[in-house]
């Protein structure tokens, strides 16, 4: 579902350019509290179609860029939101001449993604400023277990909620706070096979009968994953350490 034509069938669904589960519900539950006086650049990691820079920019957050590794995803968004800036990147290739001394970096739904999220969380360590702040509302899993087989390599690799303070640590954040947002997960995810429901014909008119079913089979698995405690979902904040 990370692909174009995945994104495109969520955004569909959600009913405007969001990859990540609660729409904006999310967003506003994950900024709730957030010092918005410090904050004037932010980063908005694995930023797909660019629905949340959208978001973060016409509420008046500060400057946004996005970056995300699938170019066509960055074409859409380029064109879609001419206000916000979009540049093709890979978070684990990210270089402090390019990116550096932001105030907010986030991720929604997006970290579980890739290959090699240690390496992904020092990247965006170098490009905040001292004292910057992670947002990372991401699945998670008990910690030493797999993530369900069923998913198979489309889940990626869900963070461990019990553990999710040494990660940071090792890239040089420090944890503020962690929320169990499973519940959340599960009921975001129920409303969302419901809304596939409702736009069956248009996947199949548009995509063909095996996106269809595919799409259907997927998200009710990792539904009754979340309904099982199988996975989960967390909303972290971090914030940058004052060291190199």
């Amino acid at each position: 579902m990370n692909s174009p034509t995945g994104k495109a069938i969520l955004a569909r669904a959600r009913g405007a350019d969001y990859a990540h589960p609660g729409e904006e519900d999310a967003i506003l539950a994950a900024v709730e509290g957030l010092p918005r006086d410090g904050i004037h650049r932010l980063l908005d990691v694995g930023c797909g179609r660019g629905g949340t820079a959208d978001w973060f920019q016409r509420h008046g957050w500060g400057e946004v860029t996005g970056v995300d590794i699938d170019a066509a995803s960055i074409d859409y968004a380029r064109e879609r939101y001419p206000e916000v800036r979009f540049m093709q990147q890979d978070a684990c290739r990210m270089e402090p001449a390019q990116f550096d001394g932001f105030d907010l970096i986030y991720l929604f739904t997006a970290l579980y993604a890739f290959p090699d999220q240690a390496e992904a969380l020092r990247r965006m360590k170098a490009a905040a400023r001292p004292g910057g702040i992670l947002l990372l509302v991401d699945y998670t899993r008990p910690a030493g277990q797999p993530p369900p087989p069923e998913l198979g390599s489309e889940i990626g690799h869900p963070i461990e909620f019990e553990t999710v303070a040494d990660t940071l640590a090792a890239a040089g954040w420090k944890l503020q706070t962690r929320e169990d947002w499973s519940l959340r997960f599960a009921g975001w995810y129920e409303d969302l096979l419901s809304r596939f429901a409702r736009e069956r014909d248009w996947i199949v008119d548009t995509y063909g009968p095996d996106w269809c079913g595919y799409v259907i089979g997927w998200y009710g698995a990792l539904a009754k994953a979340l309904a099982e405690g199988r996975l989960g979902g967390t909303l972290v904040r971090a914030k940058a350490l004052d060291w190199a």
